[in-house]
């Protein structure tokens, strides 16, 4: 069996609890190493934090519905988890993560210089 580095986190548990609530001015620090773990800029706030025990998993914003989560982590369920909370407080859905068609598109083909 292989063993993981100090630097390495193991899986969570599926059965292990999940705490959702709002964040707090004590947890920006917390948040910001969650985003940057998730190579993402963290949303802008307020947020919504998912946690098992004392570990952040992913955190959602309120305002624009956008998310981070912990790459070492299986946090997809969690993720949803959260995406539902943060529709049913705002009404607005919460938008998928992901590479715009025309953004990967652009990044395939880039522009050509045009002949005078």
């Amino acid at each position: 069996m292989m063993s993981l580095g100090a630097d390495h986190v193991g899986m969570t548990s599926s059965t292990a609890p999940i705490t959702i609530r709002r964040a707090t001015d004590d947890d920006a620090a917390a948040l910001e190493r969650l985003a940057r773990l998730d190579s993402q800029h963290l949303p802008a706030g307020p947020h919504l934090v998912a946690l098992t025990g004392d570990r952040y998993v992913a955190a959602a914003s309120l305002a624009d519905g956008r998310w981070v989560a912990d790459p070492f982590t299986v946090s997809e369920p969690i993720v949803e988890l959260l995406r539902q909370r943060v529709v049913s407080l705002t009404g607005r859905p919460a938008p998928r993560r992901g590479v715009p068609a025309l953004g990967l598109l652009r990044g395939l083909f880039p522009a050509t210089p045009h002949r005078a």
